[in-house]
C-alpha cells in the first residue's frame, strides 16, 4: 500500500525473495499472484483469524497453487506477516523537527477508513486467538506494534528535549491516546473523515505541550 513499508531497519527482513528466485534464473514470477496472496491472506485473517488463514486456504482464495506460496515464503507465518506488512505495515515519516507534522505524517494515513478498518479488524481477529497462537501474536507485536509505538514515542521524546512537551508527562499514556483514538472511533460506528487524525493529534498535543 502506498505510503507504508515493512520497517526492515527495525526488525530485519519480513519476507524474502517474492519477486524473483535468489539465483536470478528461471521464469519471472507472477507479480499478480503475489498481490492476490497478500489480499487473500489479509481477508482470511479478518474473516477467520489465524486458524482460517492456512496456506491451503490462502492459495484457494488467491487462485494459485500451494507451491506458488512456498516459492515465496518459508511457511504460513512468513506469508501472513508479509501480507500484513504490505497491506497495513509500518508508516514512513520524516523527522522534520515539528512534532505535529511528524505525528500527522506517521499516523495520518491510518485515518483512512480502509487502512484503519483493516488494522483494527486484523488486530481483533489475531488477539482473539492469542492464547492458541501466542508465538504468532508475539511476532506481530515485535514486527509491527512495538516498532510503531517506539516511533511515535521517539517523536514525543524529541519534543520534550526541545521543550515543546512537558517533561512530567507519561509518554506511554500519550502514545496510548494517539493510537487508541482510531479504535474508539471505529467501534463506535463513526466515520474516518479527512483530517480526523490531525484533529485528535492536535487535541492530544494540546494537553501535553507547554
Amino acid at each position: 500500500m502506498a505510503g507504508f513499508r515493512d520497517s526492515r531497519d527495525d526488525v530485519g527482513m519480513v519476507y524474502s525473495g517474492h519477486t524473483r528466485s535468489p539465483t536470478g534464473f528461471g521464469r519471472p514470477r507472477d507479480e499478480g499472484a503475489t498481490e492476490r496472496i497478500f489480499d487473500a491472506a489479509v481477508d482470511l485473517l479478518v474473516e477467520g483469524g489465524y486458524a482460517g488463514a492456512s496456506v491451503g486456504a490462502v492459495a484457494a482464495r488467491a487462485g494459485v497453487g500451494v507451491k506458488t506460496i512456498y516459492r515465496r515464503f518459508a511457511n504460513r507465518d512468513e506469508m501472513l506477516l508479509a501480507s500484513i506488512s504490505d497491506r497495513v505495515g509500518m508508516p514512513t515519516f520524516d523527522n522534520t523537527g515539528d512534532t505535529f507534522v511528524d505525528l500527522v505524517s506517521m499516523l495520518g494515513p491510518g485515518g483512512k477508513r480502509s487502512v484503519q478498518k483493516c488494522r483494527i479488524l486484523l488486530g481483533s481477529a489475531i488477539a482473539l486467538e492469542g492464547d492458541r497462537h501466542p508465538e504468532f501474536l508475539m511476532e506481530l507485536r515485535r514486527r509491527f506494534i512495538w516498532p510503531l509505538r517506539r516511533s511515535v514515542e521517539s517523536v514525543l521524546v524529541r519534543a520534550v528535549r526541545r521543550g515543546e512537551v512537558r517533561d512530567d508527562v507519561d509518554l506511554a499514556v500519550v502514545v496510548d491516546l494517539l493510537l487508541g483514538a482510531a479504535s474508539s472511533r471505529f467501534w463506535s460506528g463513526g466515520d474516518f473523515e479527512d483530517g480526523l487524525s490531525a484533529d485528535w493529534i492536535r487535541i492530544v498535543l494540546g494537553g501535553v505541550t507547554r
